[in-house]
């Protein structure tokens, strides 16, 4: 019998995919329905926001696929944080192009 070098962990998945959706709607929200629900208040100091936000979603990936051999662990790490990275350059047009509330800002990339 074989062994996969990499098992994807199905809750890893679901996990990644949640927090995926959190984070779109934490950097789509209007700014005004945020406000209202004092979620502002945890998001004041935003780029640490930032890093956790999306250093949680590169650390679900990584979980996500669990592989066994020490090379595809590191390229596992590598997609999972360049993942992260595009998610979050993603969010951040987002937020300039499609929102009324939120802006753009190259700092938060």
């Amino acid at each position: 019998m074989l062994n996969k070098p990499i098992q994807i962990s199905k809750t890893y998945l679901l996990f990644s995919v949640l927090w995926a959706g959190f984070i779109l709607f934490a950097t789509i929200a209007n700014a005004r329905t945020l406000a209202r629900l004092r979620i502002s208040d945890l998001f004041a100091y935003d780029k640490p926001i930032h890093m956790f936000l999306f250093g949680m979603f590169a650390w679900l990936l990584i979980k996500t696929f669990n592989a066994k051999d020490v090379v595809l662990k590191l390229r596992v790490v590598h997609v999972a944080c360049l993942s992260s990275l595009a998610f979050g350059i993603t969010t951040e047009f987002l937020q300039g192009f499609i929102t009324t509330t939120r802006f753009f800002d190259y700092y938060d990339m």
